[in-house]
């Protein structure tokens, strides 16, 4: 293990020496009139790597034993589900029988419609599968068993606002799930997952044997480290997919991927990465990995709960951490609570500051308010730097005080984005919201 440990160190520190330094200008940069971004996008250093050197390119955030007994945890909630003989969720949680919300074209969803699919997830006969599996390829994992939207308000454009209320999470290719459940029409499984429980699509799965499970489980994993990595065509892997390491050169990984075999049983082919597409889990985590990774993901567009193959801010922090060996809960509530945490409730925005930069660990420790998770980077001129995909902060519009500036990307703040706006919502602001420190993975 030594040696591909020292051979990634040397890649990234080839790569940051080469990497602008993102040096930003000391005096606001005025925005032009048709400039929507907000003052922090243009005032603070878009650039990870800029963080990381000062944080320290090769300082080690957790020491090596630590780390490791890190990601024996992360295997096993991973495949947590392949050791499961039952279902856990409830049967009234499974399916929503009451029609919500709106269809994409500004309709209500009607009920005569819902009523259709809540019949085809044939509550009255669950559970009545009990079969381990894996995910294919990237898949959604739905609320209800149906591929159709629901918003909670009149939407005409959805790419405008990607905020689809069926949408649970978003599954990476080579995820072990259980298989609890089928429609009536055979079209959908609800499984059980690592990350949460719901509905995937049939043709995204494929049950796994004994055999196959010990196989897969017998190899070392890799984490992806590129989006977008091609495994074969027309399947890509993203940061945050894990897959079995068949074999391994100095600048190669042979990687096994699941595919369906012609019995309808998962069989294993394989496929050759780059060492900058791939590299053996945990990768040693420093600033400089983790601005690598995130560099990735940097300026990406926001999406509730993977939508369009996108991220929210807890997919974020979830992915960019996975390739340590670190795990974290799907939503950003459940990742606040991990770790060592310090609350933050109760203070003024300079008490939360201090905190956050006197016992925070810049690229490893995540900030926390309701409904949303970021993670530290480090300070710029005195002001604490987060990293997050956001939607956007809290405006009023006339009577509207529910209102959104949107941002909707992966972009570094301060931790109060937005403050400079006129129509700011004041009585409760994003840093007034700042609830809690937490810093994974350690003691």
């Amino acid at each position: 293990m030594k040696k591909p440990y020292a051979l990634f160190c040397c890649f990234l520190l080839l790569f940051t020496l080469t990497a602008c330094a993102g040096k930003s200008p000391k005096t606001p940069v005025v925005a032009q009139a048709n400039d929507t971004r907000i003052a922090d996008e243009r005032n603070f250093p878009q650039d990870l790597n800029y963080f990381a050197k000062k944080a320290g390119t090769q300082r080690v955030l957790i020491d090596r034993p630590q780390q490791l007994e890190q990601d024996r945890r992360f295997n096993n909630i991973f495949y947590g589900p392949w050791s499961m003989n039952r279902a856990t969720t409830k049967k009234s949680e499974i399916c929503i029988r009451k029609a919500r919300g709106y269809k994409l074209g500004g309709l209500r969803w009607p009920q005569d419609e819902w009523d259709v699919i809540v019949a085809n997830a044939d509550v009255s006969g669950y559970p009545s599968l009990a079969q381990p599996a894996i995910t294919l390829r990237n898949t959604d994992l739905r609320q209800i068993p149906t591929h159709e939207a629901r918003y909670d308000k009149a939407i005409t454009n959805a790419p405008s606002y990607p905020f689809d209320d069926f949408q649970y999470s978003l599954l990476a290719v080579g995820m072990p799930v259980f298989i609890t459940h089928s429609s009536a029409d055979k079209a959908w499984y609800f499984v059980e997952t690592p990350l949460a429980a719901g509905w995937v699509d049939a043709n995204d799965l494929a049950p796994v044997d004994s055999s196959f499970v010990s196989n897969w489980k017998s190899h070392s994993l890799a984490a992806i480290i590129k989006d977008k990595t091609p495994l074969a065509p027309g399947l890509l892997a993203n940061i945050g997919a894990m897959l079995p390491i068949a074999e391994q050169s100095t600048s190669s990984l042979t990687l096994y991927i699941p595919v369906r075999e012609a019995n309808g049983w998962a069989g294993m082919r394989t496929t050759k990465l780059s060492k900058k597409q791939a590299q053996p889990k945990p990768l040693p985590i420093t600033p400089g990995n983790v601005a690598l990774l995130g560099s990735e993901m940097f300026g990406q567009k926001y999406g509730w709960g993977g939508m369009y193959g996108l991220r929210d801010c807890s997919a974020t922090t979830h992915d960019l951490l996975a390739p340590f060996g670190i795990w974290l809960p799907r939503n950003s509530r459940a990742q606040a609570r991990t770790g060592v945490v310090q609350s933050l409730e109760g203070l003024s925005k300079e008490e939360k500051e201090h905190i956050i930069q006197q016992f925070g660990t810049p690229f490893l420790s995540l900030i926390g308010l309701p409904g949303h998770i970021t993670m530290y980077v480090g300070s710029y001129e005195g002001q604490a730097a987060i990293l997050h995909n956001v939607w956007g902060v809290r405006t009023v519009d006339g009577a509207n005080t529910n209102a959104r500036h949107i941002i909707g990307k992966t972009l570094i703040t301060s931790i109060a984005p937005g403050a400079e706006l006129p129509d700011l919502y004041r009585p409760v602001t994003f840093v007034d919201r700042l609830r809690s420190l937490s810093t994974p993975g350690v003691r």
